[in-house]
């Protein structure tokens, strides 16, 4: 073996060591920082509990060190359960932001539909209802609207029967009859003058219809 080669496996050995030994120092330096920073958390966490306690103790809470424990390894034991909540809670408050632009939208969309209905009149109409509903309730009894509930499905088949055609047209006429009658205009007639009317057919038409009126009310 020659002299260069000896050498230069000496440098590479050398070379190494000092690797080695750099590897070795950075690893002392880190194991001192970490043992200065359990140290520092260490003293901060002594600072802390005591600052506890004397809070505690000036409030006039005693602290029970069985109880803290059993806490602290309940709180261990179940460190799974409380990422799982943590995470849900995460999950939560992803979703609540994005729903946020919904709700947003939700709620212009409802803004809007209010101040439309506001526009169209139907605020109005609700408080006229109310004042109607003030004006029956201060006109009548509680006892009186009860009875109209009791009858409420008989009041109902009434205003379907006045709803049919034949029978709003049949009202409709006798009320442009009676407004077009003025009482001052009204002409007297004699017996003789009311026999002469009987015999007409419209008179005779308007009797007979009178008299199937009152024949179905007895009925």
């Amino acid at each position: 073996m020659t002299e260069k080669s000896v050498q230069k496996q000496i440098d590479d050995i050398n070379r190494k060591l000092d690797l080695i030994l750099e590897d070795i120092a950075i690893q002392r330096q880190s194991r001192e920082a970490v043992n200065d920073l359990v140290d520092d958390l260490a003293v901060v966490g002594k600072d802390a509990f005591r600052n506890m306690v004397t809070e505690l103790d000036h409030a006039s809470i005693e602290l029970d060190s069985e109880a803290l424990k059993c806490l602290i390894l309940r709180l261990v034991r179940n460190i799974n359960s409380l990422g799982m909540v943590l995470e849900t809670l995460e999950s939560i408050t992803d979703l609540l932001k994005d729903l946020s632009p919904i709700i947003k939208q939700i709620g212009l969309d409802g803004v809007q539909k209010f101040h439309d209905i506001e526009q169209k009149g139907y605020m109005e109409v609700a408080g006229q209802l109310g004042k109607t509903m003030d004006t029956i309730l201060s006109r009548y009894s509680i006892e009186e609207i009860k009875n109209l509930s009791d009858n409420l499905v008989q009041v109902v088949d009434t205003l379907m029967a006045i709803g049919d055609p034949n029978v709003l047209n049949k009202i409709n006429a006798s009320v442009v009859a009676l407004r077009d009658i003025d009482p001052k205009d009204i002409e007297e007639y004699s017996v003789w003058k009311l026999m002469r009317q009987l015999n007409k057919p419209e008179v005779r038409k308007s009797i007979s219809f009178i008299m199937a009126f009152l024949k179905n009310i007895s009925k």
